[in-house]
């Protein structure tokens, strides 16, 4: 009992950390250099969160019941991981390392269209060498910060092969996840934060651009696509999440689609209707469910552990690296990420006619057999709304191929732009 409340007297006197638990410098208008430095009060609090989780428990038919994960991860897993976290994770190193492979910016963005209030930014802003590099903005989804960028960002300024074409990265943090602190209030939708960024890569030296994007990324992306059309040369996303319309359900009722068409639908409309509770809760009660995540580092890495361990595509993804990517989401608070699936919704879209390009990943060995094509958009449906000029397709891969396949999908990246080049 003593070593319990002496735990739970320290939270509480660690309980003063400042709302974004690392500095951040809002009063500079330009970029400047930046590092990252999480209170480490605010880390010792979260290891004995960590060490104080209580676990649920598991339906005693849960090998069935529960297969696949489909109510969430099992109880040994949880324990295993709030025990790694509370005894056995260092942040220190992973900040180090953080710091030490990235150049890191901050900025604050006065205002952006309609959004009237500053629009603090964090991002990383890797110059290539080469004299033709393409200015490359890559835009992250949920649950992810710019460290999904992580494994490519190298390659992608200075390519193996010299001939390649090279870019000049600019990864920022979305607002609300990683480093970029959240909105202040509402109304900071995609096109405000696509004008934001804009902004950001002018302020670059960056006129005109290339946009890669993925998940929640891609709802900024098109939209910048759509509306700033002199600046993005070129748009490419891993991520097409078209849902069928009225008339593809009409054909694929009478047998009338092809087997490419077959397979997404039924795929993605299992996606839709039997695994996606996490963004209706999201975009419905953002402030409900951000509550609770912000209380329990441990219950919100399970919260994005069930989806990654559903579109990970059977790749190894440790605890590192769960408790990594969490914490990056959880430092200032689950709430301003949790909400971009509110304030990030495209309501109309005109046609795209910026050339883009399309890489689309299977998740042929993802423990959900169902939604192995659930991200095998057909091309003939991306081409309804945008100019679609590269297409490529990988049977497997999953939602993160960046990481799961940092070679292919920076291959595929080189090869759209290299089409938009010659």
């Amino acid at each position: 009992m003593m070593k319990r409340t002496t735990a739970l007297t320290m939270l509480s006197s660690l309980a003063g950390a400042n709302n974004l638990n690392f500095p951040f410098p809002y009063d500079s208008n330009t970029p400047v250099p930046f590092q990252v430095s999480v209170d480490l009060g605010f880390i010792e609090e979260t290891r004995l969160k960590a060490s104080l989780y209580r676990s649920s428990v598991d339906l005693l038919d849960g090998a069935s019941s529960n297969a696949g994960w489909l109510e969430g991860p099992p109880q040994a897993n949880m324990t295993a991981l709030a025990k790694y976290w509370s005894k056995d994770y260092n942040w220190t190193k992973t900040q180090d390392e953080i710091n030490g492979n990235f150049s890191h910016f901050a900025v604050t963005i006065p205002s952006a269209g309609d959004y009237e209030h500053p629009v603090p930014l964090h991002f990383v802003h890797e110059r290539a060498d080469a004299h033709n590099a393409i200015p490359l903005l890559l835009l992250h989804g949920w649950p992810s910060t710019l460290l999904e960028w992580s494994k490519v960002i190298g390659p992608l300024r200075s390519p193996s092969n010299s001939s390649a074409q090279a870019f000049h990265v600019v990864a920022p943090d979305l607002p609300g996840f990683g480093l970029s602190p959240a909105p202040t209030h509402s109304g900071l939708g995609s096109p405000e934060i696509g004008a934001a960024l804009n902004q950001l890569m002018s302020q670059l030296g960056y006129d005109k651009y290339g946009v890669a994007c993925t998940d929640l990324g891609w709802y900024v992306g098109l939209l910048m696509a759509n509306k700033m059309p002199d600046n993005v040369i070129g748009l490419f996303s891993d991520f097409w999440f078209i849902l069928p319309n009225s008339t593809d359900l009409e054909r694929r009722a009478q047998n009338q689609t092809t087997e490419e068409e077959t397979l997404y639908i039924d795929s993605i409309l299992d996606f839709a209707n039997n695994h996606y509770s996490y963004a209706q809760a999201h975009t419905q009660t953002p402030l409900a469910i951000g509550q609770a995540m912000s209380d329990t580092p441990v219950g919100y890495a399970g919260w994005i552990w069930h989806l990654i361990y559903w579109i990970y595509d059977g790749y190894e993804y440790g605890l590192d690296d769960l408790i990594t990517n969490t914490l990056l989401l959880w430092i200032q608070g689950a709430w301003g990420n949790i909400r971009s699936y509110k304030a990030l919704s495209i309501e109309s879209l005109t046609y795209i006619n910026v050339p883009t390009g399309a890489s689309l990943w299977g998740l042929s060995n993802g423990p959900l057999k169902s939604l192995a094509n659930a991200q095998l958009t057909p091309g003939a449906w991306i081409e309804r709304t945008v100019n679609l000029t590269f297409l490529s397709k990988h049977e497997h891969g999953g939602h993160f191929p960046a990481q799961t396949e940092p070679e292919l999908w920076t291959r595929d990246v080189h090869n759209f732009f290299e089409g938009l080049a010659n």
